[in-house]
């Protein structure tokens, strides 16, 4: 570690280790697909910039979450066969088009959130708190590790 550095690199590690293991017991289990309906992460990840920004293009949705295109094209074409996204033409360019979530998306995203408010009810009022209190910084280190 750099001597001018205030973090330590085991800090920052057990940081990552720490959400990354949050991440693993907030998933999605077996249980759960009776009230959602089954997404890949890829998936979540295109209806989730969806529904934050409604009328996206493809190529807008891959530059956001870092996907390749094709993986968002291949991601689009399920997610409209299941009811999730519509495509609409751009109003200003006919050869493009727009993505916008369905009210079954929105829906499935809301069970979901449920589901994950469900679990964290488990925790500690204290420590859900303390967490809380966090959530601004650490969706600062989200924005700044992207792509």
């Amino acid at each position: 570690m750099s001597e001018d550095r205030a973090i330590a690199d085991d800090e920052m590690a057990d940081l990552a280790d720490t959400i990354l293991m949050i991440a693993k017991k907030l998933a999605l289990r077996g249980q759960d697909q009776r009230v959602i309906v089954p997404l890949t992460g890829t998936e979540v990840q295109v209806v989730r910039e969806v529904e934050r920004h409604p009328r996206s293009t493809p190529t807008e949705i891959a530059a956001a979450t870092g996907l390749r295109r094709s993986n968002v094209s291949a991601a689009i074409r399920t997610l409209e066969a299941q009811g999730m996204v519509t495509r609409v033409q751009a109003a200003d360019d006919a050869r493009s088009v727009e993505l916008i979530a369905t009210d079954f998306a929105v829906e499935n995203m809301e069970r979901i959130r449920a589901l994950w408010v469900s679990r964290l009810r488990a925790v500690p009022e204290a420590d859900l708190a303390a967490a809380t209190a966090a959530l601004g910084a650490l969706q600062a280190v989200e924005r700044h590790l992207a792509h």
